[in-house]
């Protein structure tokens, strides 16, 4: 669950994991293990909660689970792609017991601005942000969302000495940044630039 990270003294430390994305490897007992394909693992977490004792869903968590749903399924719009039946009857059931929270479209706005907004960030803390491993024994490549429109992200200033950086420092065998972008109906376009020093493994990805 947590490979070659500096969490990894923690592992047996995990009791459960809940994903929506199938695990890079096996986890024995006594770690549970939940993957349900939904658009948010926010939608497994209430799901839980919502079958345990009543006054475990407080105003508070309702908030984080509502806007996580929203955020992660891009205000429920099937165009996006993402969205579940399970995904739309969780917010519906955070709304019916929290009638207070702020209508939809305001707060997945709100969400969604401060997601994309990278003034003041530079080329490292942009692939931070958002940035997943996959790794084998040969190699760790990078994948990192970059919530910019790729043509925006190729003209940084020093962008081929910032990725040859950032791979070097944390033993990168390449990286793919990975851009997205959405209209005005929330349909998203994505594109991908692949970095790397190596011929063969540029081919590949």
């Amino acid at each position: 669950v947590l490979p070659g990270s500096a969490d990894a003294a923690l592992e047996e430390a995990v009791v459960e994991v809940l994903d929506h994305r199938p695990l890079e490897r096996e986890r024995g007992p006594p770690c549970r293990v939940t993957v349900e394909p939904v658009g948010s693992c926010a939608t497994l977490v209430t799901e839980r909660i919502a079958q345990g004792a009543p006054g475990l869903l407080d105003s508070t968590t309702a908030a984080l689970l509502h806007g996580t749903i929203l955020l992660d399924c891009i205000n429920l719009s099937p165009a996006a792609g993402k969205v579940t039946p399970r995904d739309v009857a969780c917010v519906a059931l955070l709304e019916e017991r929290f009638p207070e929270l702020p209508p939809r479209d305001s707060i997945f706005g709100a969400l969604q601005a401060a997601k994309f907004d990278v003034t003041g960030l530079t080329t490292e803390q942009m692939l931070r942000k958002d940035l997943k491993v996959l790794s084998s024994d040969e190699l760790a490549l990078a994948i990192s969302g970059i919530y910019v429109d790729l043509e925006t992200f190729l003209l940084r200033p020093g962008l081929l000495q910032d990725l040859e950086a950032f791979c070097q420092a944390r033993g990168y065998a390449g990286l793919v940044a990975m851009t997205v972008s959405f209209n005005e109906h929330h349909e998203p376009t994505r594109k991908l630039a692949v970095y790397s020093r190596c011929e063969t493994l540029r081919g590949t990805v």
